[in-house]
């Protein structure tokens, strides 16, 4: 006699439980590279506005080491990996700016394994482009003026935007920023005294999200984005047009996932009613 495995209804390594929802129902997923303190709105705040019997479950990253080397359908198939152990079929995945692309082929990885295609949903879509992965840079930098110069992030900035004009795609700028932040924190920190550790630990965190960001450029946003619904706020980029319904939502951009007329929205796409409280 053949004896059925339970599903489980914890989140697998590769993803972290926003929501446990109320049992063992169809998850929703959500691909966003988050990290603490950042301002942009997150999933977690989110999950905080929806009926806590949705399950809701946000990816968490590769190691370093392993991020280093992926391509795009790396960073997919890790993520579909951790869904298919559990058993767990999906009724949504969710995409938060270059996460929407991850998120489109996430749900067409898991659509082949499940009787119905899960739904993709969109936050502020955006593909990686090079003035987008220059922010970060300079963010990033802003993050240690307390042993840099003015004047050295300003000359830090100005070696990311030669950087930007000089290479050759995406993959080549982002190694070149990575190793730019690598080398700036390195001598900042051995400068003021601080250990070298805690350079490295933000040098890694950088690449890492670099790699995350460079590594969508795989997706194509005109074919990944063909099936899907995505929210857009006034600031929104270009390419959200790509989705096959485009839905306003009158916020900020870093306020679109704690705004409650994002969850109302998101609500409705999955056909559920929020509870009034």
């Amino acid at each position: 006699m053949t004896v059925e495995q339970p599903l489980l209804t914890t989140a697998p390594p590769a993803w972290k439980v926003l929501n446990e929802g109320s049992g063992a129902e169809p998850v929703v997923l959500a691909v966003d590279f988050a990290v603490s303190g950042r301002p942009e709105s997150t999933f977690s705040d989110l999950g905080r506005l929806l009926a806590r019997g949705i399950p809701l479950w946000e990816t968490r990253q590769p190691e370093p080491e392993q991020a280093r080397a992926f391509d795009g359908e790396d960073f997919a198939s890790y993520w579909v990996r951790g869904v298919r152990d559990t058993g767990r079929p999906v009724c949504a995945v969710l995409g938060y700016c270059v996460g929407g692309l991850y998120a489109a082929r996430v749900a067409q990885l898991l659509a082949a394994e499940q009787d119905e295609a899960p739904a993709v949903v969109l936050f502020d879509p955006e593909p990686p482009h090079r003035a987008g992965m220059v922010a970060d840079f300079r963010a990033a930098v802003a993050r240690l003026s307390s042993v840099l110069s003015p004047e050295e992030s300003a000359l830090a900035g100005q070696a990311a935007d030669e950087a930007a004009q000089q290479s050759a795609g995406i993959a080549a700028l982002g190694a070149a920023l990575t190793g730019l932040f690598t080398d700036i924190a390195g001598a900042a920190f051995a400068r003021a005294g601080l250990p070298a550790g805690l350079a490295d630990e933000l040098s890694g965190a950088y690449e890492a999200f670099v790699a995350y960001i460079a590594a969508a450029a795989a997706f194509d946003p005109a074919v990944s984005w063909a099936g899907a619904t995505a929210l857009a706020t006034p600031a929104a980029d270009p390419h959200a047009r790509y989705a096959r319904r485009l839905i306003p939502v009158d916020a900020a951009h870093d306020d679109i996932l704690r705004s409650p007329l994002t969850a109302d929205v998101l609500t409705g796409l999955l056909g559920r009613s929020r509870p009034q409280g």
